[in-house]
Order: structure tokens, then C-alpha cells, then sequence
């Protein structure tokens, strides 16, 4: 949502009443808001609208809520309301008349943010005078997107926005990635992620109402280390046990250069799904700011930067993505700044 069209909504004065949950006994109204639609494209980059891609997201929401059966009480655990369904545009007095005249407990307002080619990252929103409940929705949303997708962290913020002022009911505007960035739009404009990124807001939900967080009933796991089957890479990435933070028994070191030559992590995995992969590597201050890790997943290959100066002896989140079953690679390339080491260590496959 372009910072011009923020201050537009800083209207006249109004009170909020944050409604507080009553037990998950008691099926919950959720309000989802798909932002602009109609003659409000929103943002705009990178071939895409943010009119589309957040209809896309909310409706993939719509229909994990309406498929849950995390709350106890049965029958469903939400009553789900929507904004639009369709590429039509909604007030946005009328967005905040149509969750509280329908008394809906949660209002969840989904976005992608443009700013001339010049930021990235995920940023959440609360109403400025809003209360713990709206903070604590506000907060969890932010955590399991960034959870989800390996974007800049950009911070829990309040704000003004009418939508979020003129709501009845606790309440959260969430900025999914920057539409007109090169790295974000990679994300925000696929299918496949739009539906992780749908499932994040679940998730935060799920959390932020005290419900056990969704898991898959048989987890699938595979991990790849530098030293077993599934491992390769040319000898210049040699063998190194300094830092006591490696997975397993060792790690490989590679200075950085201009050539990519990769070591590769291939794993075999079972079945065809939704996979979070997780790297690990030893941190350092002689190691790259932006190791390449390049994910080849079934909708093409996309790179993620990590800082392994930092977060050393820990799985690091890469994404989310879609794979086969059979053979699927993640590569670490050292084509990055000169100066510094790539570590290569493990990495890890979950079904999700």
C-alpha cells in the first residue's frame, strides 16, 4: 500500500473498543480485508498489482480458516467474513462498517507495500491507540510471516489508518513485502507462496487465540549434512572443524569469488508438498554478509542472502516452497562480495 494513500486515512477522532475473547468454545468471527480492488490498483511493480495478489492471499486464508478444526468447540473454528471477494472496489468506511455491523471479533487487513523501487521487507500495524489484544495479534502476525518467508524484518509499527481506528474489534494491518522489489516480488506474486504466507495467518491466529499451533500429523524431515549422501562440491571447499557451531562432525569453507561454483545439498524426498527449508553454518566475522543460497523448487529457482556472520549453531529459515518427490537441490554459490568465507553445513527439509 503506497505511503501516499496512508494519509488519507487519518481522519476525524474515534474511540476503539477492543473486544477480548471469550474461550475457544465459542466459534470466532474473523473479518479478512483484501486491500484496494476496482479502480484502486494499490501498489504497483514488477508486472503485478497488489489489488490481486493480496485478493489472491486473503482468499487462500479464507479457505485455510474455513477448513481448521483447532478450537475445541467443533464444528469449524471460524466464522469467516471477507471484504471482497472479487476484483471490486470497498470504502474504506465501508470495510469498517461491514466488520462491525456482522460484530466480527478479529479484523485482519492484508497488503503489499511499494515504496519506488527502493525498500523491501514484512511490517505489521496496530492502531496507534490500540490495546494489547490488537499489539498481540499485530505481533504474531509479523512473527510467522517472517517465520514463513525468509523477507527483511522491518518491525511491529502503529499507525492511523482508518481501517484500523474505525474498527470495533481488535485489529491489524499487515504489509506483506514491497511489490516493486526485486526481491520481495519473487515472493508476494506466487500462487505457492501466497498460500504459505495464507497459512502464516493462520498460524498467527491460532496462536494469538491460545490454540495449539497447526502441525502435519506425520512430519517428514530430511536433512542433508556436508559430509553424507547428498552432498556435493569441487574441492575448493575444504574440510574444517574451527568453530565448535557445526551440524554433525565438520563443515566445508569456500573464500568468495566471482564464480559460482556451488556445493550442493540434494535431498531425496518422499512425496510431493510444501517444504520449510532450513540451513545451518558457523558464524564468524571473516563470513559473507550475503551467502547465496540458491533454492531450485518446483516453481524455478529463487536465491535467498543470509548473514552467516551471525544466528552460527542454529537452523536459519530459507522459505517455504513447493517440491517434487524424487531428488531436489539447494545450492550454495560463492559469487558474493569479495574478502570473506561461505560456510556450507547442513540443511533441512519439513513437510509442511
Amino acid at each position: 500500500m503506497r505511503q501516499i494513500s496512508r494519509l488519507v486515512s487519518v481522519l476525524a477522532a474515534g474511540a476503539i473498543a477492543l473486544c477480548c475473547w471469550s474461550g475457544a468454545s465459542a466459534q470466532q468471527k474473523i473479518c479478512v480485508d483484501p486491500g484496494h480492488g476496482g479502480s484502486d490498483p494499490g501498489g504497483v511493480g514488477s508486472g503485478q498489482q497488489e489489488k490481486v495478489n493480496v485478493l489472491n492471499t486473503s482468499l487462500k486464508f479464507r479457505t485455510w480458516l474455513n477448513t481448521d478444526t483447532s478450537d475445541t468447540g467443533g464444528g469449524g473454528s471460524w466464522s469467516v467474513l471477507i471484504t471482497r471477494t472479487t476484483d471490486v472496489f470497498v470504502s474504506l468506511s465501508g470495510r469498517c462498517d461491514y466488520a462491525n455491523n456482522n460484530g466480527a471479533n478479529r479484523f485482519m487487513s492484508i497488503h503489499n507495500n511499494a515504496f519506488n523501487n527502493s525498500a523491501h521487507g514484512i511490517e505489521t500495524f496496530a492502531y496507534t491507540s490500540g490495546g494489547s489484544t490488537s499489539f498481540d495479534l499485530r505481533n504474531k502476525v509479523y512473527e510467522e510471516a517472517l517465520a514463513m518467508w525468509p523477507l527483511t524484518p522491518r518491525g511491529t509499527k502503529t499507525a492511523n489508518f482508518y481501517v484500523l481506528k474505525y474498527t470495533n474489534m481488535a485489529a491489524e494491518l499487515h504489509e506483506a513485502g514491497f511489490i516493486d522489489s526485486s526481491i520481495d516480488s519473487v515472493y508476494v506474486g506466487n500462487s505457492t507462496h501466497q498460500n504459505n504466507h495464507a497459512k502464516s495467518e493462520l498460524w498467527a491466529l491460532q496462536r494469538h487465540y491460545g490454540l495449539a499451533k497447526y502441525t502435519p500429523s506425520t512430519a517428514v524431515v530430511v536433512t542433508v549434512d556436508n559430509d553424507t549422501s547428498g552432498w556435493s562440491a569441487s574441492a575448493n571447499w575444504t574440510l574444517s572443524t574451527s568453530s565448535t557451531e557445526h551440524y554433525g562432525a565438520n563443515y566445508r569453507v569456500r573464500p568468495t569469488a566471482s564464480t559460482s561454483d556451488a556445493a550442493t545439498w540434494t535431498a531425496n524426498l518422499p512425496s510431493s508438498g510444501n517444504y520449510k527449508v532450513e540451513a545451518w553454518w558457523s558464524d564468524g566475522s571473516n563470513r559473507s554478509t550475503s551467502a547465496p543460497y540458491i533454492v531450485d523448487a518446483s516453481g524455478g529457482s529463487v536465491t535467498v542472502n543470509k548473514d552467516q556472520q551471525a544466528n552460527g549453531g542454529s537452523w536459519q529459515n530459507l522459505g517455504t516452497f513447493a517440491f517434487g518427490a524424487g531428488n531436489n537441490t539447494v545450492r550454495l554459490s560463492c559469487w558474493t562480495t569479495a574478502g570473506y568465507y561461505v560456510i556450507g553445513d547442513a540443511v533441512r527439509f519439513t513437510k509442511q
